[in-house]
């Protein structure tokens, strides 16, 4: 698949009104640029960038395309919108494996952070149970598990939107 196929699939089904959980499983050649009709987007709850499938290994011997100066930009567009329903995100092993202050993706990380702290209650995407809130950090920011979600039901995350 290739982000002109996903910008196509995306923009057919008006995706920044419809789309509530993206999974981008096994999609290696992308940038990204693809997924710019997200732009803006306040249901969607879901983004898997991480591109291998779940229980897979995320370090998948080959450096993926997905691009930070691609993805950022789409995703800033969505976690600063009022009424952000964004409960999920997972970012590519090239992405976190290499923790770094100085980086677009830690500033990012940052302001997704405190966008969970702006928020009064938080629910589980699957089973609407509350989740923690007043919690520091969403996404991790120290060295270990740097990039990774925290406070999530992950028995309940199920996909209905998926690119492969």
């Amino acid at each position: 698949m290739t982000d002109d196929t996903i910008e196509k699939v995306l923009m057919c089904i008006v995706a920044v009104n419809n789309v509530k959980r993206l999974k981008l499983t096994n999609c290696f050649r992308i940038t990204g640029a693809g997924l710019e009709p997200l732009r803006g987007s306040a249901i969607i709850e879901q983004i898997d960038l991480s591109i291998v499938g779940e229980h897979e290994n995320p370090d998948i011997g080959q450096f993926p395309m997905i691009l930070c100066d691609r993805v950022l930009p789409i995703l800033d567009s969505i976690v600063e919108r009022e009424g952000c329903a964004l409960k999920h995100t997972q970012f590519p092993y090239l992405w976190r494996c290499v923790p770094s202050t100085e980086s677009d993706f830690h500033a990012f990380c940052r302001r997704y952070n405190q966008m969970w702290r702006n928020r009064e209650e938080i629910r589980c995407l699957g089973c609407n149970s509350r989740l923690p809130t007043g919690g520091n950090q969403w996404i991790e920011t120290g060295t270990y598990r740097y990039g990774s979600q925290r406070h999530t039901c992950y028995d309940c995350l199920s996909t209905t939107v998926t690119a492969a």
